[in-house]
């Protein structure tokens, strides 16, 4: 069996509080081979570490895996919700010796979308402290903070803020500095093993201090119900959609619905 049947719903509770579960062993073998061929054959292209994204657009394996997985059952599960809708996806791959950390961030406020968004990022490698495990600050997506989106080097390092004069954002607090102020949690993963998301919750990636593992990571996007087009948020206007009005679900064409109960 190649698609996705984990039973998630006893994660509701811990997402809600939290923002972040992890699900162990969530793929199948037939989906951890696909992608880690896909991943291989896109990493062809030489890209940033940033702009591996939207493969999904073009049929073959990204596609097939987002549409016909169920991983969309499995978000709207872990989310509690009647429908999911496909965002975009995104891979990435730090090499050994990447030792750039990801800088502390939220995601939801560089996007055009309010309510309930949800990441799943799929480990396609073992993932530790050492090659660049996701760090997460529980309960932080509950601040009602919107952390200003900032611009980044290649290798994904700060250098500078956007959207410096829009009021409804407020400065990223230097997080690694006050690390002793905060809880902050990772864990380890194996090939297949999955972390879902909210689209508020601080989090980082730790850099690659190895000099022989990689860390390839597959990450998909999704909207869920209750989630609105908010085009007055956000600065990716590759996500904004004028045949969405503004305030009615985030779902489309373009951001197709994959899964109803």
């Amino acid at each position: 069996m190649t698609n996705l049947t984990k039973d998630v719903k006893d994660l509701q509770d811990e997402y809600k509080e939290n923002g972040v579960v992890v699900v162990r062993r969530a793929l199948t073998e037939h989906w951890i081979g696909q992608l880690q061929d896909a991943v291989e054959e896109e990493l062809k292209r030489g890209d940033r570490y940033f702009a591996y994204r939207n493969m999904r657009k073009n049929p073959g394996i990204f596609q097939d895996f987002c549409l016909n997985s169920g991983i969309g059952r499995v978000v709207a599960d872990i989310g509690g919700a009647d429908w999911s809708s496909l965002v975009f996806d995104q891979m990435f791959v730090k090499e050994p010796g990447t030792k750039t950390q990801t800088g502390w961030h939220t995601d939801q406020p560089y996007w055009p979308i309010s309510g309930p968004i949800m990441t799943t990022w799929i480990a396609l490698d073992p993932v530790d402290s050492n090659n660049g495990a996701l760090e997460f600050i529980p309960r932080s997506h509950a601040s009602g903070k919107k952390y200003r989106p900032f611009t980044t080097d290649k290798l994904g390092g700060f250098v500078d803020y956007m959207a410096k004069d829009d009021p409804q954002y407020i400065d990223m607090p230097d997080f690694e500095a006050e690390r002793e102020q905060h809880e902050m949690v990772h864990w380890d993963l194996e090939p297949g093993d999955l972390l879902a998301f909210d689209g508020y919750i601080v989090h980082s990636a730790m850099g690659n201090r190895t000099t022989t593992r990689r860390r390839r990571g597959y990450a998909v996007r999704f909207a869920l119900e209750g989630a609105q087009y908010t085009p007055s948020q956000g600065v990716a206007d590759w996500l904004e959609d004028d045949t969405i009005a503004p305030g009615a679900p985030y779902k489309s064409d373009a951001f197709p619905e994959i899964f109803r109960r």
